[in-house]
């Protein structure tokens, strides 16, 4: 299965004004993407690798941002990419969110445990303000550490009324940040998706993604498990619907940066996310 994104569209303004003629920073074929990249640890490190390495075709690193950046630095960078590419801590992506996208220019978000905060996800996308920009920017989400989301959402488009999602996460204690469970492996949270990603909001991307591609923050269930012997994080996921049963499962290796929250799998799936948009193809595609 392709990459898989889950595109967060803002209706238009009920006015809209005539669109502006393109300019240079108008995604095409037939130059680079222009992609920023905010964080520099796991994810953000690997993404700005995998572009500077040419592994990601027609892709041209513009800046790489991060705490110590000024503000002209941010602005200038906002401005001349394409894509800006996500990749710190919700907190980060809740400013950056609004602010990106009042330019008409698209984020990928990688922290999108951001969303559990809001009642509507949406609500975090900025009122278009950039000179030119008929409409905000797009909020794009990565697959990241699992993959379906494109069978799971097009399940779900068939009908969400007798569904039901429930993702299982196994990690180290280490990473969930709890402690040592007597045993082998113990539960340590059983809820919403919404629920996870507020108590474990650096480890919970994956059951966020699954969510908003398909029953919503508060109709996926999560259940975390703590396994003192894994080496790996896995993940398995279970669809059942009128339109059929779906049973996934995902053993990821860790990102060696990371402190073992973080799938590798998750900025190379970003990476194939931005060829995405450089190509102009949906989720899913293959492109050959």
């Amino acid at each position: 299965m392709g990459t898989v994104a889950l595109i967060m569209n803002p209706p238009l303004p009920s006015s809209v004004p005539d669109p502006a003629p393109a300019t240079e920073r108008t995604p095409a074929a037939a130059r680079p993407l222009q992609v920023a990249v905010i964080g520099s640890g796991a994810i953000g490190g690997a993404v700005v690798e995998a572009i500077e390495q040419g592994r990601v075709p027609d892709a041209r690193l513009i800046a790489v941002l991060h705490s110590g950046s000024t503000p002209d630095e941010i602005e200038r960078a906002i401005v001349e990419a394409d894509v800006v590419v996500e990749a710190t801590t919700v907190d980060a992506a809740a400013e950056f969110i609004p602010r990106v996208t009042a330019t008409g220019t698209d984020i990928v978000v990688c922290s999108c445990g951001v969303f559990a905060r809001f009642a509507d996800p949406r609500d975090l996308i900025g009122d278009s303000t950039g000179p030119g920009a008929a409409h905000a920017g797009r909020v794009l989400v990565p697959a990241g550490a699992v993959g379906g989301l494109d069978v799971l959402a097009a399940a779900a488009r068939a009908g969400t009324a007798d569904a039901r999602l429930r993702h299982y996460t196994i990690k180290s204690p280490a990473a969930l940040g709890v402690d040592e469970p007597p045993g082998d492996r113990s539960e340590v949270f059983r809820g919403s998706a919404r629920e996870a990603a507020l108590q474990f909001p650096r480890t919970s991307n994956a059951s966020v993604a699954l969510a908003l591609a398909t029953l919503g923050l508060d109709r996926t269930e999560v259940i975390v498990l703590a396994d003192p012997q894994v080496t790996r994080t896995r993940h398995v996921v279970e669809w059942e619907s009128p339109l059929g049963s779906y049973e996934m499962s995902f053993e990821n290796s860790l990102d060696p940066d990371s402190g073992g929250r973080t799938s590798a799998i998750t900025a190379w799936s970003v990476a194939e996310l931005l060829i995405g948009i450089h190509d102009g193809v949906g989720p899913g595609a293959v492109v050959l």
